[in-house]
């Protein structure tokens, strides 16, 4: 696709910047059905009106409007060809492993806030900066160098920072009440899991954190998420077994300890189980990969 540019480690894509207008039918029906992925996405609308849905909350997207969508979020988005405007479409790792002191993008505001609706309006004296900030990532990836994609990491870290800035303003007094619907419950519920996830790893303690009962935690996790509530507390730690043994020296079993396992060849058994490979072929692999 001419307006598609991409960033690939193998075969897997880290990063996509596209033109709306460019998605086919078969793209457009499937963003009519409900889906989760597991990477970030942005939905900077240009001109046309989207609909964006999550199990319980819907809101349309008019000219103007930057849409935030987190991984792992069940949704549906409306997308016809009147709609035009730029979707960018990125992983964790493509900033965590090429940025020593980026902040994980689950703390952004931006991807989790209590009623799902991540989303701002572009004033007309950010327009511009934000659209040259696209439009230097599409020219980037024209013509990509050994130097693309630290450039294109750096614009993207910039978009987001703008992005971040417009939101704090646009959010300001907004009450927000925590117990009012069941995404805030799941939003209570991850902030919880990046609070305990080193000590507590079991269902029926967050769900008593939450006051309800666990096999409805994981009922309304599985409908909001797509998993159960388990396995999104082990995804968590696992994420974060990764982020240690790529960018820290410590040894397994200090990371098993760290992590609250008092068992390290039970913690070794666990990450491979989950993820297919062990500590030690992890840590070679992902600095091979991104060094």
């Amino acid at each position: 696709m001419k307006n598609q540019k991409q960033i690939n480690e193998g075969s897997e894509k880290i990063f996509t910047i596209r033109k709306i207008s460019d998605f086919n039918e078969e793209e457009i029906e499937h963003n009519l059905m409900p889906h989760l992925h597991d990477f970030y996405s942005i939905f900077w609308i240009d001109s046309g009106e989207a609909i964006h849905a999550t199990e319980y909350v819907e809101y349309s997207l008019k000219a103007d409007t930057i849409l935030f969508v987190p991984p792992g979020l069940k949704h549906r988005m409306y997308i016809d060809q009147s709609v035009s405007g730029t979707y960018l479409l990125f992983n964790e790792d493509f900033i965590r492993f090429n940025r020593a002191n980026h902040v994980p993008l689950k703390e952004y505001r931006l991807f989790n806030n209590a009623d799902f609706k991540s989303l701002i309006t572009v004033v007309p004296e950010k327009r511009e900066k934000l659209r040259n900030i696209t439009e230097l990532i599409f020219t980037e990836l024209i013509t990509p160098d050994d130097y693309s994609q630290d450039i294109v990491l750096n614009l993207l870290h910039l978009f987001l920072l703008e992005s971040r800035r417009i939101f704090d303003i646009q959010s300001q007094g907004v009450k927000e009440e925590p117990d009012a619907t069941p995404d805030a419950t799941i939003i209570r519920f991850k902030q919880l899991i990046e609070e305990k996830f080193a000590q507590e790893k079991n269902v029926s303690s967050y769900a008593e954190m939450l006051n309800i009962n666990p096999s409805c935690l994981n009922e309304l996790t599985k409908r909001t998420t797509g998993i159960t509530a388990g396995e999104l507390i082990r995804n968590r730690v696992i994420d974060e077994t990764k982020k240690l043994l790529y960018s820290s020296g410590i040894s397994g079993k200090e990371i098993a300890f760290q992590l609250g396992f008092d068992d390290p060849a039970y913690f070794s058994r666990f990450f491979r189980k989950y993820t297919g490979t062990t500590l030690k072929e992890f840590r070679e692999h992902s600095r091979k990969k991104y060094h």
